[in-house]
């Protein structure tokens, strides 16, 4: 039983500091170059953005305790219309109101984001945050050609 709890822990811990590693290679966005409005909201207190070498089309973002982290892909980032950036920024936005960051940790780190079930209610979480940053920019995700 012991030695079950001591793995069980190393595990948690060895997931927390896996949530830090992409930061090590990302550089910090200063905050007046993201959409001032929406950094203002209360659920933008939690989140940091970040932009680096990532092999994801745009952006990802995971939680760090205590925040949620997004990092940019640099070339994305570079070449983003101000009406994208918003976009992106909003949606992330919602992930972070709605804790689906930590939920997802959860997931993944417990294995139940190996059920079906599981698997299907992460994946209406982008929908979520998608209707989130509608709600607050007036685009939909549809609009923009590099989201698709």
């Amino acid at each position: 039983m012991t030695w079950a709890l001591i793995l069980a822990a190393l595990w948690v811990l060895a997931n927390l500091a896996a949530s830090y590693a992409p930061l090590a290679l990302s550089e910090r966005i200063s905050p007046g170059r993201l959409p001032v409005e929406l950094l203002a909201r209360g659920e933008a207190r939690r989140v940091r953005f970040y932009v680096g070498e990532t092999v994801a089309s745009y952006a990802f973002s995971a939680w760090a305790p205590p925040w949620t982290v997004v990092i940019f892909n640099r070339r994305f980032f570079a070449r983003a219309t101000p009406e994208l950036l918003r976009f992106v920024v909003a949606h992330e936005l919602g992930h972070a109101a709605a804790g689906h960051h930590i939920l997802r940790w959860v997931a993944v780190v417990s294995g139940a984001a190996l059920l079906p079930a599981v698997r299907r209610a992460l994946a209406r979480q982008e929908d979520s945050a998608d209707a989130y940053a509608t709600r607050l920019t007036g685009f939909k995700k549809e609009f923009f050609e590099q989201l698709k």
